[in-house]
């Protein structure tokens, strides 16, 4: 799974989230609806680790599905509306602004790791070492 959160869905509890990337223009998937593309993919991803999560981890899987060409699946909606909401509860904000600068965030790290994944990083890759962690231990 790619992310992990609480208190999404209900307090205190565990979200695992797993974002899954189709390309919807591609020769296999030009007959298929979108929507019915993105149901499809969805009860994939719940096949494969729905039962897992609820009965190892204790907490819920939503399947993240979105397309190439920007769609979104029904259940990123969803999430992207709850997230919105919460927000908007927390902090005060509009709705509608919270909702366009989440899919504006959202449309910009599409875009950046497409291009990190077509070019290639040109910032070589430090791996952490142990000599600059920090470990912060108290007793």
């Amino acid at each position: 799974m790619d992310i992990v959160g609480t208190g999404l869905w209900q307090p205190e509890q565990l979200n695992f989230f797993d974002v899954r990337v189709v390309h919807a223009n591609s020769a296999s998937y030009l007959s298929t609806p979108p929507t019915s593309l993105y149901r499809d993919h969805e009860q994939r991803k719940k096949r494969s680790y729905m039962r897992r999560v609820q009965m190892v981890e204790g907490g819920s899987f939503t399947p993240l599905i979105m397309s190439t060409t920007g769609g979104l699946g029904d259940e990123f909606m969803k999430t992207l509306k709850k997230a919105a909401s919460r927000i908007e509860e927390k902090h005060g904000e509009r709705y509608p602004e919270v909702m366009a600068t989440i899919k504006q965030k959202l449309r910009f790290s599409i875009l950046r790791s497409t291009l990190r994944s077509l070019r290639g990083c040109r910032v070589p890759i430090r791996t952490p070492t142990l000599d600059n962690f920090d470990f912060n231990l108290y007793v």
